[in-house]
């Protein structure tokens, strides 16, 4: 064995790394103003779409799309034996909506595999070809999805600490809830050292190391948001650090109430690493609420990756001070 495999098979897990070396995972959320989710089988290589059966004409629309400076992300999703149609694809795009963010827009369809290419190339650049495909609309008003990375072709964790979860919220939630929850499968999310890595959408919030006891106060929305504070990484609707520092403190005091609520923020940078951000959101039981903020870029800490050359990276750290409610 060379010394450095020896080496690499001595180290720890990026995600044991990431506490040991205590990074907060708050304010490390991705920011997303559109994401396209396709039903893609495993197995995944590192990089999706060098899977040599990834459709051409789906890459070739993303570079389009890429080539126009569009702000997209591609998720892949495996098929799932209940939620899937043999012979066809399942396609959801998530746009986040102009001004105050509630909740991400879902635009959801299920085609042959072989209009895929078409049907995307009209969601993302030829929207007014959209009616061609009208029939193959679905129905997603009152439906969740959680989508947990599982990419462990990208990490090791995101396999072996994701795919318990996964299953968990699968076998245990979502057959329960009458086809109003459904858990997927997904590709790299980032940020694997914090995995289990979950994203809950439509509302667009980024859940990491979750464990089995906290499933029901996730799933449920029970009782206070606040036992999951350490959870948190943050929303992925809102632009910057910053302010999903300041989002999650205040979702951590007005709770559950906060979710698909319109939230604004006002930012302003005071240094390179302190910001003063006014937040503006409507709580279900509470009414309308603002809350001031100043959020600190206090640091780094550093971190791994489980398949990577064996450098120590690093990320940035962030605390909230002054945190006050206004009447």
């Amino acid at each position: 064995m060379s010394s450095t495999t020896s080496s690499r098979s001595r180290r720890p897990l990026c995600s044991a790394f990431s506490v040991e070396a205590g990074e907060n995972p708050s304010g490390s959320a991705p920011s997303w103003e559109q994401c396209l989710v396709l039903e893609f089988p495993t197995p995944w290589r590192f990089d999706v779409l060098e899977n040599p059966n990834f459709p051409a004409d789906v890459r070739n629309v993303l570079d389009q799309v890429d080539n126009a400076g569009r702000n997209t992300r591609l998720q892949c999703v495996n098929p799932d034996p209940e939620y899937s149609v043999d012979g066809k694809t399942r396609v959801m795009l998530f746009t986040r909506p102009d001004g105050p963010f509630t909740r991400f827009r879902r635009e959801e369809y299920v085609v042959p595999a072989e209009m895929i290419g078409d049907l995307i190339d009209a969601l993302l650049l030829s929207r007014n070809e959209l009616g061609n495909f009208s029939k193959f609309t679905q129905k997603t008003e009152n439906i969740r999805d959680i989508f947990v990375c599982t990419h462990g072709a990208r990490d090791t964790c995101c396999a072996s600490f994701g795919s318990p979860i996964y299953q968990s919220l699968r076998d245990k939630y979502a057959s329960k809830l009458g086809g109003s929850l459904r858990v997927w499968r997904m590709s790299h999310i980032g940020g694997h050292r914090l995995a289990p890595n979950l994203i809950d959408m439509p509302d667009g919030r980024n859940w990491v190391r979750i464990t089995e006891a906290q499933l029901d106060q996730l799933v449920f929305r029970e009782n206070t948001p606040s036992p999951l504070a350490s959870n948190y990484r943050g929303l992925i609707g809102l632009d910057s650090p910053f302010e999903m520092i300041a989002e999650s403190e205040v979702f951590m005091r007005e709770g559950w109430g906060m979710v698909g609520q319109p939230i604004s923020t006002e930012m302003s940078f005071t240094s390179a690493d302190e910001a003063k951000i006014r937040l503006t959101s409507t709580n279900l039981s509470s009414g309308p609420l603002t809350y001031a903020v100043k959020v600190i870029r206090s640091g780094k800490v550093e971190y791994i990756k489980c398949l990577g050359d064996g450098s120590v990276e690093e990320e940035d750290q962030y605390i909230a001070t002054d945190i006050a409610k206004i009447d």
